[in-house]
């Protein structure tokens, strides 16, 4: 049987009052004599507390939301799991959700996170959330109540987040192939509306400029950061025997390319230098390993998450912002000119 405060009060001859003060260790003048009994009596009554209620009066619940785009990029399914794992080690519980890359996703999200009394939401923005209207989203983040805070993108509204430098990841992948002696470069380009594009697209411009090499806008390709796309431009590429090395927006892109690459029977690698973006698992296990800019999925989660907890414990000297440098890792995709 399943005893509960009413019961030990009962027994001891206190008030539910009593009990409770003296099972939560509050001050008092309850007499120790009477503290020890009711100890006691809950002690011999097996006497459990109601965790959910425990929680509820001190209005923390131990949950966060976590917020993806896409889980089937495998940028954000590794992001996730780092994410999980972290906030696991903090005593914290994730409630996922993916948005189907879509802004009204992402509210929906959010209304239904903060319905279910989560501490705090993290939140991979989609492509849309940016070209929503921003009175709009900052009102729906101060309406939450609760911290939310963005990763893997950078915004200029009053919104905390957690992203790499862009367009230094890209300057550093450009003049990695302006090493090796490549003067004629591709760049695949997210487009436009897309989280990162720009600052991408800007980064390859400055690593050209930093060279002293004219910027070609023939040499410009356009895709949507999935896979398909880099499959269809492929054919585009292939028809500018100028090009010797292509850098792209991120890696799924290139696998696409290496994909059509593969099934018109064109030796690819042998055709062109490749960098990619993101440093998703399979670049590694490839034919030829991709070199590519690493974003440090790890240290995004543990900064995003030390943000966030130091929020939800109203500390008054969070950071805004923070801007992670990111790392070119070098494999065989890039070769010297012959």
């Amino acid at each position: 049987m399943k005893y509960g405060m009413k019961d030990i009060a009962k027994r001891a001859n206190v008030s539910l009052t009593t009990v409770s003060l003296v099972l939560n260790n509050k001050e008092s003048r309850i007499s120790t004599q009477k503290k020890q009994e009711i100890k006691q009596i809950a002690k011999e009554m097996n006497y459990q507390p109601n965790s959910a209620a425990v929680l509820l009066s001190k209005q923390i619940s131990y949950n966060i939301g976590l917020i993806v785009p896409d889980i089937t990029n495998p940028f954000f399914t590794e992001l996730t799991q780092f994410i999980n794992r972290k906030l696991r080690e903090n005593g914290y519980f994730t409630l996922f959700v993916d948005s189907g890359n879509s802004y009204l996703g992402e509210k929906q999200a959010i209304q239904n996170m903060i319905s279910r009394g989560v501490d705090g939401i993290l939140l991979v923005p989609s492509s849309e959330f940016f070209s929503a209207d921003q009175d709009e989203v900052e009102q729906l983040f101060k309406s939450a109540g609760k911290p939310i805070i963005l990763l893997n993108a950078s915004t200029d509204m009053d919104i905390s987040y957690v992203n790499f430098n862009n367009v230094e990841g890209a300057v550093m992948a450009t003049q990695e192939l302006v090493d090796h002696g490549h003067r004629k470069i591709a760049f695949i380009k997210g487009k436009d509306h897309l989280v990162n594009a720009h600052e991408r697209y800007q980064g390859y411009q400055d690593g050209l400029r930093k060279n002293h090499i004219p910027f070609e806008q023939n040499l410009v390709f356009e895709g949507d950061y999935s896979s398909e796309s880099g499959y269809h431009l492929a054919p585009q590429i292939l028809k500018h025997p100028e090009i010797t090395a292509i850098l792209s927006s991120n890696d799924l892109m290139l696998f696409g390319l290496i994909k059509w690459s593969k099934e018109q029977g064109v030796d690819i690698f042998n055709r062109f230098s490749m960098v990619g973006f993101d440093n998703t698992p399979y670049t590694e296990i490839i034919e030829v390993p991709l070199t590519t800019i690493d974003q440090d999925a790890d240290k995004m989660s543990a900064d995003a998450i030390k943000m966030l907890l130091r929020k939800i414990k109203g500390k008054r000297d969070v950071t805004r912002q923070i801007v992670i440098k990111p790392k070119l890792i070098r494999r065989k995709s890039v070769k010297f000119i012959k």
